[in-house]
């Protein structure tokens, strides 16, 4: 929609167009408004700085101006800070941005910010002085640059910051004298320190209100619910009238609504919301200040900052995924189910649901990982391939995460999980390797009390692969299990059996494939392990199976034992001149 489109319309429909648009857009969109201030007191704290933060001053002032006061206090909490400690160059840009903005905003601000947060800013960059007797002033002031609107209290201030500051006093001075005099006495007698230790506990409260909570209490939202745990968990009170205590909006029209404006790609949450809104609207919009209740927890814990709107997204998006990820565990994605139970349960619920599945998958790494590799995540990954090493690596973050498929071959990537099917497929090749591990130490009790073939590398071609394929070509050519390198005697009856020659090269039987994993698996656990043989028999097959039919005269890969450890070296052998002969 063009910008006559939308001056054509009513304040109603602009209202609802403007909840509809996406983020970038919206400064343009209150500039172009019937009512400029309904729609920017519409947007949340959160999307009012990301909105404004990029802009140059004087666009910053023009939308600042339309602010709630709640709005103002949340800007500048951000803003202004540094950690714990108050930025002075900050806290100067912002009074000029509400001097030019509108001098009724700028004394809103001073007023009725906590005196503790004025003070130990105005600390930061001026300094009053209050001399018992007239005839003192020049002898104290001496050169320094200063201004006095009463005769009584003496401002020194840097020359830069002098306008700036002068009309801040000026506005006090006219509108609220005993605000004036508190502020300057306490610069003269406040302790600096002390003083913006409060002023920070101060801002932790008010965001606290808006929603980013202390690091000890947003940390809790990593604290992981077993099914029995999310059973307890208490459900939303109820008030007379049968609705959630929360569902009836204390903010803005579009408070709460920046996670779901965000979302990069429809799931399976987007169609329960939309169910959920067309049968409890008032249901839905708790469901959206819940979700970024949520994603502020995240920021804070991460130690994120709102200084980016990417920054921001990264929560959303992980909010959106575990809550897409609990529901559909919960639900079976049965719409009726799933919309009953955001109806009745709190977000973080289901949230902490899905965290405590995760924790799952990264407890059963763990033990995996303490009983065969010495308690060092790191060598078993060097031991695996892919995409087992990239699972196994996402296994092991803070919050486990899934390995993408989709990204493309041979890169590997990790992202959160965000559907049942993606819990799933981890869960399995959790299961296969677990199942590798069994098979390992059955046929070779000591085979992980050995130390790695490349401990330093931080990227290793990996060992399993190697192992269990050295353990299949023994296993046709001798029918003994092993895995000890192959001789050349061997290894050639492993070639003449295992493989056939077909469209230019040379392939592996599936009737020795079928075989081998029938002597060695239950049909229950073939089911299980057939795609993690599969890739060790598509990594034969690749090393040698190509090689040869591509030279037939040239050498063949075989193993060898080098240091107690499998590598691949190429070894000369008559066996490359019968299967030349074979082909011609």
């Amino acid at each position: 929609m063009d910008h006559d489109e939308f001056e054509e319309l009513n304040p109603e429909e602009q209202l609802k167009v403007f909840g509809r648009s996406p983020i970038k857009v919206r400064s343009d969109l209150i500039r172009h408004a019937h009512d400029p201030m309904l729609l920017t007191q519409a947007l949340s704290c959160e999307e009012l700085y990301l909105i404004t933060r990029e802009m140059d001053p004087e666009e910053r002032s023009e939308v600042i101006r339309y602010a709630s006061l709640p709005q103002l206090f949340f800007i500048s909490d951000i803003d202004c800070w540094e950690r714990d400690r108050i930025q002075p160059k900050k806290l100067i840009q912002w009074l000029e941005i509400l001097r030019d903005a509108d001098e009724e905003k700028l004394l809103a601000w001073l007023l009725e910010m906590d005196y503790e947060t004025v003070v130990a800013g105005f600390q930061k960059f001026i300094t009053v002085l209050k001399p018992e007797w007239e005839y003192a002033v020049d002898e104290q002031l001496g050169d320094q640059l200063y201004f006095t609107l009463d005769r009584m209290y003496y401002i020194l201030v840097e020359e830069e910051n002098l306008e700036t500051v002068r009309r801040a006093m000026e506005i006090l001075f006219e509108n609220h004298r005993g605000r004036y005099t508190a502020i300057l006495e306490g610069i003269l007698s406040e302790m600096e320190y002390e003083l913006e230790e409060t002023a920070y506990r101060n801002r932790a409260n008010r965001l606290s209100d808006q929603g980013f909570p202390d690091f000890e209490t947003a940390a809790s939202i990593y604290t992981g619910l077993s099914k029995e745990q999310f059973e307890a968990f208490p459900l939303k009170e109820k008030d007379e009238r049968g609705e959630s205590s929360q569902e009836v909006r204390t903010a803005c029209t579009f408070a709460s609504q920046y996670p779901v404006l965000w979302s990069l790609k429809t799931l399976y949450w987007d169609n329960v919301l939309r169910h959920l809104g067309e049968e409890d609207p008032g249901a839905l919009e708790s469901v959206y200040e819940q979700m970024a209740w949520i994603s502020n927890k995240l920021i804070v814990f991460h130690g994120m900052d709102l200084t980016s709107e990417d920054k921001m997204l990264w929560a959303v998006e992980r909010t959106r995924a575990l809550l897409n990820l609990g529901i559909e565990i919960l639900t079976d994605r049965d719409m009726t189910r799933a919309v009953s139970l955001l109806k009745t349960r709190w977000l973080e619920s289901l949230f902490r649901f899905a965290v405590g599945q995760l924790e799952n998958l990264r407890r059963r790494m763990k033990l995996l990982v303490e009983e065969d590799w010495n308690g060092k995540h790191q060598d078993l990954i060097f031991f695996l391939n892919p995409p087992y090493e990239a699972i196994f690596q996402g296994f092991g973050e803070r919050v486990p995460k899934c390995y993408d498929f989709e990204v493309g071959e041979n890169l590997e990537h990790l992202r959160d999980f965000i559907t049942r099917e993606d819990l799933e497929r981890s869960e399995r090749s959790l299961r296969q390797i677990e199942g590798i591990h069994t098979f390992l130490k059955k046929h070779k009790p000591d085979f992980f009390r050995r130390p790695l073939r490349h401990p330093d590398r931080i990227e290793s071609e990996g060992e399993l692969f190697i192992n269990l394929g050295t353990f299949f070509a023994h296993d046709t050519a001798t029918g003994k299990p092993s895995f000890s390198p192959l001789k050349a005697g061997a290894f050639e009856r492993f070639f003449e059996k295992a493989f056939r020659y077909e469209g230019g090269r040379d392939l592996l039987n599936t009737e020795i494939k079928e075989a081998f994993l029938s002597r060695y698996y239950s049909p229950e656990e073939q089911d299980l392990m057939r795609s993690l043989w599969g890739l060790v028999f598509q990594n034969i097959q690749d090393h040698l199976g190509t090689a040869v039919s591509r030279d037939p005269a040239s050498c063949f890969w075989m193993e060898e034992q080098k240091d107690g450890l499998m590598t691949r070296v190429q070894k000369k052998s008559a066996a490359s001149g019968k299967k030349a002969a074979r082909k011609k």
